[in-house]
């Protein structure tokens, strides 16, 4: 397991270090419409890390401040809390989820940026936003499959569950090597 963390880490930082290059040319790693898809294949070990703009996964950036956006807020967090909604690997490879994490946008977070950061404290960095008020959601997911040479793809079926999403860019690493690619409503699924 301390194998796969260290590789999952390898791997999220290319992706930060890409964003950084992308956001030193003034496109800026935010981007409604684009989620980031980072997973790990280690042994018998799966882990996916799923980060999305709030806009697309809940529908808003702000705190839920209505009932309605409270409720939508609460929706969002249960679609990830159902990664077999959201991503779909081959039934052959016996893969079952063993652990999950969110990092979600707090539900009484303001995102106005007119708080005192201090006062923010720890839960201040439960999640991830830029200084636009920009917020994203996060999700990490480890699975445990019975027949890892089975697991050769994923399809995200993610995009027919978030419609705003348009694209995904992957980032993986796999026995044989790094692997990369984009994601669309269209051209859903990854092999390797």
């Amino acid at each position: 397991m301390k194998a796969v963390t260290l590789l999952l880490a390898a791997a999220t930082f290319a992706v930060h270090a890409h964003h950084d290059e992308h956001e030193s040319h003034g496109h800026g790693a935010h981007e409604h419409g684009h989620g980031h898809l980072n997973f790990v294949v280690d042994g018998d070990q799966l882990m996916i890390e799923l980060q999305a703009p709030a806009a697309d996964l809940v529908g808003f950036e702000h705190a839920a401040r209505s009932d309605e956006e409270k409720a939508q807020y609460a929706k969002a967090i249960a679609r990830l809390q159902q990664p077999d909604a959201l991503f779909r690997l081959d039934p052959a490879a016996g893969c079952k989820l063993t652990h999950q994490e969110l990092q979600a946008a707090k539900e009484d977070h303001d995102h106005d940026h007119d708080h005192d950061h201090d006062k923010a404290g720890a839960d201040h960095d439960e999640h991830q936003h830029d200084e636009s008020g920009h917020a994203d959601f996060g999700a990490m997911y480890t699975y445990t499959c019975a027949t890892p040479a089975k697991l050769t793809g994923l399809e995200a079926s993610l995009f027919s569950v978030y419609p705003s999403l348009e694209k995904l860019s992957v980032q993986g690493i796999l026995p044989a090597g790094q692997t990369a690619a984009e994601l669309t409503p269209s051209a859903n699924k990854l092999s390797w």
